[in-house]
């Protein structure tokens, strides 16, 4: 009999999304993450679910064409989003550019892939 534990289950199931065009595959970049998140890691994101509070969100970035990858710290009371990076020495958030809209927010990130050999 084989067993498999929640964990891979979940695994299997967000993969199954990715597979069917239900979640995006990003590349993290950049040190802003760590330990969390390293570059060249991939993460698969749900584009649809709205993130809480200590999750890994996919955002536009206020001041440049590009997404990032930070984690929900707060909620404000008028549904704007205060995102800070794990190793705040090595990037930009809610520091530098203050809260964003939610219409800011490209998804949830439902899974970190292997990190890169």
């Amino acid at each position: 009999m084989i067993h498999l534990n929640p964990s891979k289950l979940y695994a299997m199931g967000e993969t199954a999304a990715w597979l069917l065009g239900r979640r995006r595959r990003i590349k993290v970049v950049g040190e802003s993450m760590t330990p969390t998140l390293v570059p060249g890691q991939f993460v698969l994101v749900n584009p649809v679910r709205i993130p809480s509070v200590d999750e890994l969100a996919l955002a536009r970035h206020p001041n440049e064409d590009l997404l990032v990858v930070k984690r929900v710290a707060t909620i404000t009371d008028n549904g704007e989003f205060v995102l800070a990076s794990d190793n705040q020495g090595a990037g930009t958030d809610s520091r530098s550019w203050g809260p964003l809209a939610a219409d800011a927010i490209a998804g949830t990130v439902t899974l970190l892939l292997d990190h890169p050999i």
